[in-house]
């Protein structure tokens, strides 16, 4: 099983990597030759930090990727998480709001850090205007209501 130190990595990976203000926020939790690939955005293997970095940097700031739960197992950690983009002010359709969608990723380690992490997820699944009061709402229902519906 995952180890409590792996957990707590998973967990901040995404509320403080991909949730961070700097295009190398999440970089401090994946090691050097990290393999990573996003099924929606980048179905190509990404590996190490630069490519991570060119990927993700331009979403640097606008991003908030709160983690619903995390499942160990042998080979590391699934995260079930939520994605808020926020969409530019200068856009001319919801400027201002946040796009969401849930998703989950699968997490390897080595050497106390993420080595592989696979995101699945399908993209935006709708819009809200604050982040925090959307993801406080699906926190407070139950777990079986939540899984039925979509990330919006």
């Amino acid at each position: 099983m995952a180890t409590s130190e792996e957990l707590e990595i998973a967990r901040r990976l995404f509320t403080e990597g991909w949730g961070g203000d700097h295009p190398d926020s999440p970089l401090q939790f994946m090691t050097e030759d990290v393999v990573m690939r996003d099924v929606v955005g980048h179905p190509e293997a990404m590996r190490g930090h630069q490519a991570v970095i060119d990927f993700w940097g331009d979403f640097a700031g606008r991003l908030r990727v709160p983690v619903e739960d995390l499942y160990s197992s042998e080979k590391g950690v699934v995260v079930l998480w939520m994605a808020y983009g926020r969409i530019p002010d200068d856009a001319s359709e919801n400027a201002g709001k946040w796009s969401c969608g849930e998703g989950m990723s699968r997490l390897e380690f080595k050497d106390g850090k993420v080595c592989l992490e696979v995101d699945y997820w399908h993209g935006s699944q709708g819009i809200c205007d604050d982040w925090q009061e959307h993801f406080a709402r699906r926190q407070a229902m139950p777990r079986r209501q939540r899984g039925a519906i979509t990330g919006a």
